[in-house]
């Protein structure tokens, strides 16, 4: 044996070196592991950027996403991202409207869920799919799951309250709300398909609007557009047909600056080319980011690159790119074209207008280190040569890019948002802080023009008059600030005799004076005992109506989803029982 291994010792070192080399080349090919699993852009076009933890913001591109990772989009931009995972399914994936901001919040490690924090603007996300891994959106008041659905996601403030509006077109969505530091706030509520509902937050989040129909013409051009894409590639299981669809788009998008929509006929793979002759005006020079393999998601195709270069040469295009006609009273200058010269930043871009029609509008230019503010001439009635050059500002001293960090602090905590130079920082009007009043907020926020540290007025809360009204008796009692009441008497008739039913408003979490009123039946009412997962929940139904269960589940102690209820919650004449059913 000892022979044997002395003659055959360098083929089998060699053969031991090789092994292993197979092994390292095995490990690299597949990733290590996984290790090209996570969040990624698949595609951009129009004003797409990313800023990451370190405020360094650059053009969007194929690289994966990282924890904290600002995702940016300008208007007439859009983005989209996929979670790849080992078992995440190519056709799913996330759309990121115009005018929006997103935060990657979380690690997408492809075993499990991630989270996306939804600032401001829209998101559509095609989940209809079973992902292993899937993605969350967050906003400030709600968490909203988009496991096995189709749904859009917005997220909107005013001066008053802000909203998320959720837009859920096939399967369910679950939804949690959350106050302003971090607390949830409800047993997750349940939006099935195709319904609309509605989130605000005032006095802190609640559902103003929850599984209500909606109209498919209330969804904006471009909404309809992705819709019409993803009913494409889910086939039949897609509960809105093409036609359904582009009809809803055609409504729309009426007096919209020549929108195509994809034909109805249109397959996922397929690329809508117009047919006609017209000549388009000269972009500046692209280049398009390199993409991570498997980045491009069936059903979607993007004609747009992303703009990583803004500098362009002086170009010259056909009249053909403007359809405005000449008036009526210009038959003499028929024919006749005239040299609109556009100039940004010392850069030319040459259009050949015809009399009396209409420039094309470029989109608002960016330049490193200047604010643009308007052009110095109009687009429009062209009737003679015309240069017309982009007007800019200077941004004061920013050595670290156009942004600035405000960190907000609320009571012990603290966050930090970035803001453009001049916008106004996104900080809700009111906020709910236990044991506190919030009294507004220590420093303005609408003009941000460096890093600056923004904090709640709080001042301890002491208690709160509760009335309770029965009929024309009134009782007063304090409560302390967030705890419950205990009504000092509860009737069990009133004057007329019909019964007490309950009170008019909840007699937990009392943040303010309130008024609380008995409410008596003034017909017949059934008692509706709801099984759920094993417990008990009664509530009281007028005579014909629909029963409201005390909250709909999402799955019960073994992870089973809830599938439905055992009987209808409609026109109910009887107590009845009704018991929740898990598959």
């Amino acid at each position: 044996m000892k022979d044997f291994i002395n003659n055959f010792k360098i083929p089998l070192i060699l053969g031991g070196c090789a092994l292993i080399a197979i092994v390292i080349t095995l490990f690299v090919v597949t990733g290590g592991g996984g290790s090209s699993y996570g969040l990624y852009i698949s595609s951009a076009s129009g004003s797409v950027s990313v800023t990451n933890s370190d405020a360094v913001t650059s053009s969007a591109s194929g690289d994966m996403l990282k924890n904290g990772d600002i995702i940016t989009l300008g208007s007439d931009s859009s983005c989209i991202l996929a979670y790849k995972g080992k078992k995440n399914s190519e056709k799913n994936y996330i759309v990121l409207g115009s005018d929006s901001q997103v935060v990657v919040s979380g690690e997408f490690n492809g075993k499990e869920n991630g989270e996306l924090f939804l600032r401001s603007g829209s998101v559509i996300g095609n989940f209809a799919d079973d992902d292993r891994c899937s993605i969350n959106i967050r906003t400030a008041d709600s968490m909203i799951s988009t496991d096995k659905s189709v749904s859009k996601i917005s997220y909107s403030t005013n001066e008053f309250m802000s909203y998320t509006d959720l837009y859920t077109f096939m399967g369910d969505n679950s939804i949690q709300l959350y106050d302003a530091a971090g607390n949830s706030v409800n047993n997750a509520e349940l939006q099935i398909a195709k319904k609309w509902g509605r989130i605000v937050s005032e006095d802190g989040p609640s559902f103003e609007a929850l599984n209500l129909d909606f109209d498919l013409e209330e969804l904006s051009a471009s909404d309809l557009k992705n819709l019409i894409t993803i009913a494409a590639i889910i086939g039949e299981e897609f509960p809105y047909t093409p036609e359904e669809l582009k009809a809803a788009y055609d409504k729309n998008s009426d007096g919209d600056d020549n929108e195509d929509a994809p034909p109805v006929e249109q397959q996922p793979d397929e690329t809508v080319t117009d047919s006609s002759d017209t000549i388009q005006i000269a972009e500046p020079i692209v280049t398009t980011a390199p993409a991570p393999t498997e980045t491009t998601l069936p059903g979607y195709t993007t004609a747009a690159p992303i703009v990583t270069t803004t500098t362009a040469p002086v170009t010259t295009t056909a009249a053909a790119a403007v359809t405005e006609t000449v008036p009526a009273d210009s038959s003499d200058n028929s024919g006749v074209y005239h040299t609109v010269t556009i100039v940004v930043d010392g850069e030319e871009t040459i259009q050949e207008v015809i009399h009396g029609g209409n420039a094309v509008k470029p989109e608002d230019p960016v330049v490193e280190g200047l604010e643009f503010i308007g052009w110095d001439g109009s687009f429009d009635n062209i009737t003679e040569d015309r240069v017309i050059t982009a007007q800019f500002n200077e941004f004061s001293s920013e050595p670290s890019g156009n942004t600035h960090t405000v960190t907000v602090v609320i009571g012990n905590k603290s966050n930090t948002i970035q803001v453009e130079h001049g916008k106004s920082a996104n900080l809700p009007s009111t906020i709910n802080v236990e044991g506190y009043i919030f009294k507004g907020w220590d420093k303005d926020f609408t003009n941000i023009t460096k890093d600056i540290v923004i904090s709640a007025i709080l001042e301890p809360a002491g208690t709160h008059t509760v009335t309770f009204v029965v009929e024309n008796d009134t009782y007063t009692i304090q409560a302390e600030h967030g705890g419950a009441v205990v009504p000092p008497y509860i009737p069990s008739t009133d004057s007329m005799g019909n019964r007490f039913i309950g009170w008019d408003k909840s007699l937990d979490n009392i943040i303010i004076d309130t008024t609380i009123t008995a409410v008596f039946a003034t017909g017949e009412y059934h008692t509706v005992t709801f099984i759920i997962d094993g417990e008990f929940h009664t509530v009281k139904t007028p005579d014909g109506g629909t029963a409201e269960p005390p909250f709909w589940p999402i799955t019960d102690k073994n992870g089973n989803r809830f599938l439905g209820w055992d009987k209808s919650l409609d026109n109910i004449k009887s107590d009845i029982t009704i018991t929740a059913y898990y598959g």
